[in-house]
């Protein structure tokens, strides 16, 4: 049956929007289990390759729309170059997803109807994972992400990470497809064997996933506050895009005032008890462990040690090379042959010492290195951004930091910088080298009061559940948040507020599946998904033979 091309853009439309409502902070994440089913129609009414190309990108473009509309700031501060990158973001990454589409287009039709959607939820899962090896990934958006608020589902991803609740959402997708073209056909009759069980596992692929999330609430069991401590957050609240001293009158005396704030309130947690404070990234906006600023560190470790507790905060910190061995994002000292490369870093500063410096690895496209910078170098210096956050050097380390209580407990934990949140894998290694619970630090206001805020923060359950571990989230502006080992969210802060919040979280050591072995769901998705390319080229390789009527 053929339709007009006003249906296929409604179609396709349609399933965007579905899709990109079913994120965060939208309530309406079950949208998910039927947003693809209007886009599988669509799919099954295209001719050719071109139209493939454009309808789908057409139905991901929305959905970024509706799902990233936040990400220029268009709203806030309005920075051209943000603003510029962010509308990049929504209109160039669709491109991405020809690999879903292409790939599932040629299976359908040269291996069979049935076969073509059977692997679209492996085809869709190995995107995902695959992208998200890439300098040019962006997880943000990864379909998983969109059931963090289901907390029964997504309980799940302690063996399969984000892909395994995604891929529940995409076979109920095909599942329902498959009923409802096969009841609107006259195939099917409503009380036939094939609906009445095509509806019964759809029921199953529904159900089966939130019984084993309430089994596994129910029956986790619940520390003694003993075995806990009790951890502080610092939320300054500080305006970024004034944060290092754009438009101030003494960049250095507002520099020594965004401090003396973090000091005033973590004297507050003191009073409640807290063992270990946690300021955000670049909290400390200059590089107070250069010899330049000795001063300014001695000073500042003499006001830890008056707390006795030990605090993780982010900082700027630079490394000098000379021109042998200078990175390319590094900057020449004048006309010397010294170069300085600058890092968005973070370190834990203890009343007796300053611990290993942590290098941001993971490094958002553009807005703060430039993909493959080694290749394209030469991309460095005019993609660099005013405020002084694009052109950072790249780490290589996870560290686990090792912080001891006025009690003498030992913690074992690892911090992270905001956007190195949303990669399971990564994020799983810090867990394999021992971490016992994770710190998140961010500056999350760059973009005003919009969805992304609320979409980092839920996020994080996803790494809590996979790895069954404490997730302290500490950001700038917010919203900062402590987020136990099942995903559940506690104590949020509001945006643009000041607050110095203490909870207790507990230190784990047991080892998930996932935390053990990371992504082998997705992996295995990709392994079905080859197959199924391969038994669609057979089939169209190998000649059909016509039996004689003779």
């Amino acid at each position: 049956m053929n339709i007009t091309r006003r249906s296929r853009i409604s179609l396709a439309v349609l399933s965007g929007t579905l899709l990109g409502l079913a994120f965060p902070p939208s309530p309406l994440y079950s949208a998910a289990y039927v947003a693809l089913v209007p886009f599988l129609f669509l799919m099954e009414r295209l001719e050719n390759y071109k139209q493939v190309v454009w309808y789908s990108y057409l139905m991901t473009f929305v959905f970024h729309l509706f799902s990233l509309y936040w990400i220029g700031g268009f709203t806030h501060g309005r920075d051209p170059y943000l603003m510029a990158s962010g509308a990049a973001v929504i209109i160039l990454h669709p491109l991405f997803y020809w690999i879903i589409f292409i790939p599932y287009f040629f299976i359908r039709k040269h291996g069979g109807v049935l076969i073509g959607l059977f692997s679209f939820p492996f085809l869709w899962i190995s995107f995902d994972y695959l992208h998200s090896l890439s300098e040019v990934s962006f997880p943000w958006v990864s379909l998983g992400n969109s059931q963090a608020y289901d907390l029964y589902r997504i309980q799940i991803a302690e063996y399969t990470s984000l892909h395994g609740p995604a891929f529940v959402v995409l076979l109920f997708n095909v599942l329902a497809f498959i009923l409802l073209i096969q009841l609107a056909s006259k195939s099917w009759k409503f009380s036939s064997r094939e609906s009445v069980l095509t509806f019964f596992v759809l029921l199953l692929v529904y159900l089966l996933p939130l019984f084993y999330g309430r089994m596994v609430v129910s029956n986790r069991e619940i520390p003694s506050n003993e075995e806990r401590i009790n951890v502080g957050i610092v939320q300054p609240d500080i305006d970024p895009w004034k944060k290092w001293g754009e438009g101030v009158t003494s960049r250095w005396e507002y520099y020594q005032s965004q401090v003396k704030l973090l000091q005033e309130k973590s004297a507050e947690l003191i009073n409640n008890d807290a063992e270990l404070i946690v300021w955000p990234e670049t909290a400390i906006p200059f590089e107070i462990l250069s010899p330049r600023y000795q001063s300014n560190r001695s000073e500042l470790l003499q006001y830890i040690d008056t707390l006795g507790v030990a605090i993780f905060t982010g900082l700027p910190a630079a490394e000098v090379f000379d021109s042998t061995n200078a990175p390319v994002t590094a900057i020449r000292v004048r006309n010397s042959s010294v170069f300085v490369d600058y890092y968005n870093s973070a370190t834990l500063l203890a009343p007796d010492s300053v611990g290993p410096v942590y290098k941001k690895v993971v490094l958002v496209p553009f807005a703060e290195r430039v993909p493959y910078a080694e290749r394209l170098s030469f991309l460095i210096e005019p993609l660099k951004w005013s405020v002084g956050i694009s052109g950072w050097g790249k780490g290589e380390e996870q560290i686990v930091y090792l912080a001891t209580t006025k009690s003498g407990t030992q913690l074992k934990f690892s911090g992270m910088i905001c956007y190195e949140s949303v990669y399971p894998d990564y994020v799983r290694g810090f867990v394999d080298r021992g971490a016992q619970f994770l710190v998140v630090i961010t500056n999350d206001s760059w973009w005003g009061n919009t969805s992304g805020v609320y979409q980092h923060i839920a996020y994080a359950s996803f790494r809590a559940i996979e790895n069954r571990r404490w997730v302290v989230q500490c950001a700038n502006g917010g919203i900062s948040a402590f987020v136990d080992d099942l995903g559940k969210i506690h104590l949020s802060t509001e945006m643009y507020t000041p607050a110095a919040v203490v909870s207790s979280v507990m230190p784990l050591k047991e080892m998930t599946f996932y935390a053990k072995h990371g992504d082998v769901f997705a992996q295995v998705c990709l392994y079905c998904s080859l197959l199924l390319l391969i038994i669609a080229l057979w089939k169209k390789m190998t000649p059909r033979t016509e039996v004689s009527t003779e």
